[in-house]
């Protein structure tokens, strides 16, 4: 593995070339408040710049982002899909969960599994896939209805506090922090696989171009 930070990430998100991220810069004790640094980083010349907040919010929600952004608790913890039609699904790290249309609200409810909060999302083939660390399972849902229609997982799951996911053709990698592995599911017969084994938690995978890239406890690392 090659370090390519030393900060650890709130997300990684994946750009054409490279990618972005953010990590707290200080959290000043005294007002309750955190500074926070973007970075991004391109893999044709190895170079790690600061960049604006404008270029973070771009990546992560789209280009209409401005025009929702106030009705998000909080832009750094909740997870965002970019939609095909141009519109942005985002979920709260409680479950709350939007689908927006510029300023518009398209629809609204909670993805929750037995009253608990997602640890990660992925959309693939027009479904959703949401893992649930404290019950160690992944749930499919119907992207356009976001009705449940399969579970995968459980007690005696190899799952161990699932967060990330990362979708590629059939096969889905999943972080589990718990087991600091990336476990690979190939969703046309649900065969599961460990696929790397860390020695600390993992937090994110992402396939960009032809590097793949974890975020761990330690910091952000090209495989």
């Amino acid at each position: 593995m090659e370090k390519i930070s030393g900060h650890k990430a709130f997300s990684i998100h994946a750009l054409p070339d490279g990618l972005i991220f953010p990590y707290l810069i200080e959290k000043i004790e005294e007002e309750n408040q955190y500074r926070i640094g973007y970075k991004m980083v391109s893999f044709s010349t190895g170079k790690i710049s600061n960049v604006t907040k404008s270029i973070f919010m771009l990546t992560k929600f789209g280009s209409e982002y401005a025009s929702f952004i106030g009705k998000i608790k909080n832009y750094l913890t909740c997870f965002s899909i970019l939609m095909e039609n141009g519109q942005t699904f985002v979920v709260e790290k409680d479950g709350t969960s939007t689908l927006f249309s510029g300023a518009d609200e398209i629809w609204s409810g909670k993805l929750l599994y037995k009253n608990t909060a997602p640890g990660g999302i992925a959309a693939a083939s027009g479904s959703l896939w949401v893992s649930y660390p404290e019950h160690n399972v992944l749930v499919r849902y119907n992207l356009k209805t976001l009705r449940e229609e399969l579970r995968i997982g459980g007690n005696h799951s190899p799952f161990v506090q699932t967060e990330g996911i990362f979708p590629a053709g059939s096969k889905l990698f999943v972080c589990n922090t718990g087991s600091n592995s990336i476990w690979k599911v190939d969703t046309t017969n649900y065969i599961t696989e460990l696929y790397y084994k860390f020695d600390e938690p993992v937090y994110d995978y992402k396939f960009i171009n032809k590097y793949e890239i974890v975020s761990l406890e330690s910091g952000i690392y090209l495989l």
